[in-house]
C-alpha cells in the first residue's frame, strides 16, 4: 500500500516540478523574485562566495534552471508512473491468485465441457452427472473432484454367512 501511495506522490510531484520549470522559463530575468531591467546586476551569495550577473546573464541562468527542472520533473513523473503501473499490475495479479479455486480466471478461456484435467498417460473421463440426475445404484462417481476410485468393490453380503436377505423379524 505504501508503494502505491509513494508512486502516486511521485507522479504528482514530478508534474509539479515540470510546471515550476515552465514558469521559470517564462519568467525572464529575475533576481530574488524581482524583475530585472537592462543595466541592473544581480548579486547571488552561496556558501560565502558571491556571483554578479547582469540582466542577460541572469535570464540565461533562469532558462538553464527551468530546463533542468522540466527534465528532472519529467524523469521523476515518468518513472513514478511506470512504478505505479507496476504496483497496480502486481496487485491485480495477487488478487487473481487468491480468487476462489474452481472458477476460471477473468478473461481466460472457458473450460471444455465435461472434461477433467488429466495427467499424461491417463484415460480421459467424463464429469459426473449434475445433481438430481438419475445414477445407477451401487456405482461410485468416477472422476469427480474429491472422489477417488474405490480400492475395492462395495461390500455385498454373501448368502449363508449369517445373513439372509429373506429373513423377517
Amino acid at each position: 500500500m505504501k508503494d502505491l501511495l509513494y508512486s502516486v506522490l511521485g507522479v504528482v510531484f514530478g508534474a509539479g516540478i515540470v510546471f515550476g520549470g515552465i514558469a521559470t522559463l517564462n519568467s525572464g530575468a529575475e533576481c530574488g523574485g524581482k524583475s530585472m531591467s537592462a543595466g541592473e546586476t544581480c548579486v547571488t551569495t552561496n556558501k560565502g562566495s558571491s556571483v554578479e550577473r547582469d540582466a542577460a546573464e541572469q535570464e540565461a541562468q533562469n532558462k538553464r534552471t527551468g530546463w533542468m527542472l522540466i527534465g528532472g520533473g519529467a524523469v521523476m513523473g515518468i518513472g513514478s508512473a511506470f512504478w505505479l503501473r507496476s504496483n497496480l499490475r502486481s496487485r491485480r495479479a495477487r488478487r487473481a491468485a487468491t480468487s476462489p479455486q474452481g472458477y476460471p480466471p477473468v478473461g481466460g478461456p472457458p473450460p471444455a465441457p465435461n472434461r477433467l484435467p488429466q495427467a499424461q498417460g491417463q484415460w480421459q473421463q467424463a464429469a459426473p452427472a449434475p445433481y438430481g440426475s438419475p445414477q445407477a445404484q451401487g456405482q461410485w462417481p468416477q472422476g469427480a473432484p474429491g472422489y477417488g476410485a474405490p480400492a475395492h468393490p462395495p461390500h455385498q453380503p454373501q448368502p449363508g454367512a449369517g445373513y439372509s436377505p429373506n429373513y423377517r423379524r
